[in-house]
C-alpha cells in the first residue's frame, strides 16, 4: 500500500533530513531555565514536551507499522531518535522566526491546495485519513508537516542561492577520484562524470552554507535545550555506547 511518508513529519525528522535534504543540529546550551513542560527554548519561543511526544508517538507508530523493532528508551539508538526528533522541532521554529527576514511564507491556500493533491493521488480524503491514522498521524498534523517542509524548501532556495561550482573545481574532483569513478560505466570518463560531479559539490556547497546560516541565527536567535536533549550530547552519548551501532 502507498504511503504519504514523504510528506509526513516525523518521517523526515527520523532520517536526518529537512525537506530539501538539509539538516544541521545548530550549537545550542542547555539550562534549568527552560520551562519544566519544554525540550527547549528558541528565543522567546518554547517547544514542548507535549508536541514532542506527539512525534515520537508517531515515530512509534510509524516504526512497528514497517515491521520495524521501536527501541528501548534510554537506549542509544532511543536516543538518536530524540536528537533527531528535536532537532527537527528546533529548526522548524528557527526558520519560522527567520521567514520575514528572509522573504519567504507559507499560506493557508498553498496547504490546502497540496492536502487536495494527496487525496486525490489517494482516493479521497477518506483514505488520506485512513493512511494517517495508521502512521499515527492527524490532518492538523499533515498540513502542519507540509506548511513546516515548504517553508523550509523555500527557505533553503533563499540561503544557498549563492552556491556554484567551477570548471576547475569539478576537473579538481575528477582528477582526485577518477579511479573511483572509472569503475562506473555511467562515470568512467571526464565526461560523462562532469554532471554527476557537479552536483555531488553543487549539493555540498549548499550543505555548507545552509549549515552557516543554521548556526548564525541559532546563536541570533538563543536555543536552549533542557536536561536530557540536547541533540549534540544525546548523539555524542549514543555514539559512545556499545550498543550504538546494533
Amino acid at each position: 500500500m502507498r504511503r504519504v511518508t514523504t510528506v509526513l513529519l516525523a518521517a523526515v525528522a527520523l532520517t536526518g533530513l529537512a525537506a530539501a535534504g538539509l539538516l544541521a543540529a545548530g550549537c545550542g546550551s542547555e539550562s534549568s531555565s527552560v520551562p519544566s513542560d519544554s525540550v527547549a527554548t528558541i528565543g522567546d519561543i518554547s517547544v514542548s514536551k507535549t508536541d514532542f511526544q506527539d512525534l515520537m508517538t508517531q515515530a512509534e507508530t510509524q516504526m512497528e507499522a514497517s515491521g520495524m523493532s521501536v527501541p528501548e528508551k534510554g537506549s542509544a539508538t532511543y536516543d538518536q531518535y530524540v536528537a533527531q526528533i528535536v532537532q527537527y522541532m528546533v529548526q522548524e521554529q528557527v526558520i519560522a522566526q527567520s521567514a520575514t527576514d528572509l522573504g519567504v511564507t507559507v499560506t493557508d491556500e498553498e496547504v490546502a491546495e497540496q492536502v487536495k493533491e494527496l487525496e486525490k493521488a489517494y482516493g479521497g480524503e477518506e483514505k488520506v485519513v485512513a493512511l494517517l491514522k495508521e502512521q499515527g498521524m492527524t490532518m492538523a498534523l499533515l498540513e502542519r508537516s507540509i506548511k513546516g517542509q515548504t517553508l523550509s524548501q523555500r527557505a533553503i532556495e533563499v540561503v544557498t542561492k549563492a552556491a556554484s561550482v567551477s570548471d576547475a573545481d569539478v576537473k579538481a574532483y575528477w582528477d582526485a577520484h577518477k579511479s573511483e569513478l572509472a569503475k562506473d560505466k555511467k562515470t568512467n570518463t571526464f565526461a560523462k562524470a562532469k554532471k554527476t560531479i557537479k552536483e555531488t559539490l553543487l549539493s555540498a556547497e549548499q550543505q555548507q552554507l545552509w549549515n552557516a546560516w543554521l548556526d548564525k541565527r541559532v546563536d541570533e536567535l538563543g536555543v536552549v535545550y533542557a536536561a536530557g536533549y540536547d541533540p549534540t550530547e544525546l548523539k555524542a552519548s549514543a555514539s559512545a555506547s556499545p550498543a550504538a551501532g546494533g
